[in-house]
């Protein structure tokens, strides 16, 4: 393997590959972390790649999504093109976990977490489509695709984005009936008939969204979603940038990931090979990682695909973060990912058995749902972090912090993580 490539990414595995593109997991040796590499062929595996110009405008509007950090979102860390045969790459995030059809099986899903899913995928949605000017489904919505997270990582489920829809695959395939279809999915109603009262009305927000998905924004889709639960108006998508984004000033991709491509170019030309042989007899990868552009149809021929323009975001306004109790359990997963205000007395303190995280409790009740406040641990140890919360025990008090609801336990519980004890102020 050459040294530059060492330097960045060092390719560990395999996961998949199908006649879109193939992912690999990898060591980002900049950060220590592990990373999804994707390379796809954006017009079929014999369409070539990416002309000039949209490689420009590919590379601009990577350098924006890198920016968007959701709980939801398995984030852009970067790409850039084959400087060979001009072919795409992106790198984002891992979470450990497992697709969620296998989650499911043993775990089932509740139409509390079914509507909580689609919430979160249509506010990644909005996300993308306030970045890449343009609305649409952008992330992959088929359920092999979607990784639950595992009780280290901290996240419940996550989704990523679909470069095949973004470069200009199918306008079906990145309309809201995907979104209905993957309600039905999780609900087991595929095939099935239902009513508008199943599973306490989302069947009837599944029935309106398909007869409507031509005509409906993003925003409005997010709104009535809130209505049928009862939820205050979502924000708009200039909020959600506001508050998911780390925008960088672009500039052009270093040379290190161009080097990552012209090796993954190499391997992956044998790849290909193998896979046309083998696909026929080949059956279909299981896998924490689901193969690249699953949910989207390759072209063969590239004359209507564009990379979005980027565009200038507009100044986000500000608002107030919402001053909730400790135990409005439906208002704290509503508000996931917001900063919000929480009040309740602590009740005890608690970390984790790795030690990375401590917690503030607000009931002595073992309930998997309750709200909790977290911190993690840092360069502190794990006896020296509980002694600083002890002071909190017993007292009312009030935590700014961040809302991140884990939907890998039965039903969902709200985590308001605080960077530090500042956030936390004793009322009485």
């Amino acid at each position: 393997m050459p040294q530059p490539m060492i330097e960045r990414f060092q390719i560990e595995d395999l996961i998949s590959q199908n006649l879109s593109g193939v992912v690999f997991r990898a060591f980002d040796t900049q950060t220590a972390k592990t990373v999804a590499v994707r390379r796809f062929f954006p017009f079929g595996v014999d369409g070539g790649g990416l002309d000039s110009e949209e490689q420009t405008a590919y590379e601009i509007a990577l350098s924006r999504l890198a920016g968007l950090r959701h709980p939801a979102l398995r984030s852009v860390i970067c790409g850039a093109c084959d400087p060979v045969d001009h072919m795409p790459f992106i790198v984002t995030e891992w979470i450990e976990g497992q697709p969620l059809p296998a989650y499911i099986a043993e775990n089932g899903f509740t139409a509390e977490s079914a509507i909580l899913l689609i919430a979160q995928a249509l506010e990644v949605c909005e996300l993308f489509s306030h970045v890449l000017a343009e609305e649409a489904i952008w992330v992959e919505t088929s359920l092999q695709t979607i990784v639950v997270g595992d009780s280290e990582s901290g996240r419940g489920c996550t989704f990523w984005i679909s470069p095949l829809k973004w470069l200009g695959g199918s306008g079906e395939t990145r309309g809201l009936e995907s979104i209905a279809t993957l309600g039905e999915q999780v609900m087991g109603w595929t095939g099935r008939i239902f009513s508008e009262q199943s599973g306490g009305g989302l069947g009837g927000w599944l029935k309106w969204l398909r007869r409507n998905a031509a005509t409906t924004t993003l925003q409005e889709a997010r709104a009535s979603l809130a209505a049928l639960t009862g939820a205050a108006p979502p924000p708009p998508a200039a909020v959600l940038v506001a508050q998911a984004s780390e925008l960088p000033t672009w500039k052009a991709p270093s040379k290190a990931p161009m080097v990552v491509a012209i090796v993954l170019g190499a391997l992956v030309a044998v790849l290909t090979i193998v896979f046309l042989v083998t696909r026929e007899s080949a059956p279909d990868a299981a896998s924490p990682v689901a193969a690249a552009g699953s949910d989207a149809p390759a072209k063969s021929a590239k004359s209507s695909a564009r990379p979005s323009a980027v565009q200038a975001d507009p100044a986000p306004p500000t608002r107030e973060p919402a001053r909730l109790q400790w135990d409005d359990h439906q208002a704290l997963v509503l508000n996931n990912s917001n900063s919000v205000i929480v009040e309740g007395i602590a009740d005890r303190a608690f970390a984790t058995e790795t030690g990375k995280t401590t917690y503030l409790l607000f009931t002595n009740i073992e309930d998997r749902n309750a709200a909790r406040i977290g911190i993690l641990i840092g360069t502190s140890t794990k006896e020296e972090m509980l002694k600083k919360l002890e002071p909190y025990v017993g007292k009312k008090i009030s935590v700014f912090g961040e809302v991140r609801v884990r939907t890998i336990d039965e039903l969902n519980r709200p985590d308001i993580m605080i960077k530090d004890l500042s956030a936390i102020t004793v009322i009485k």
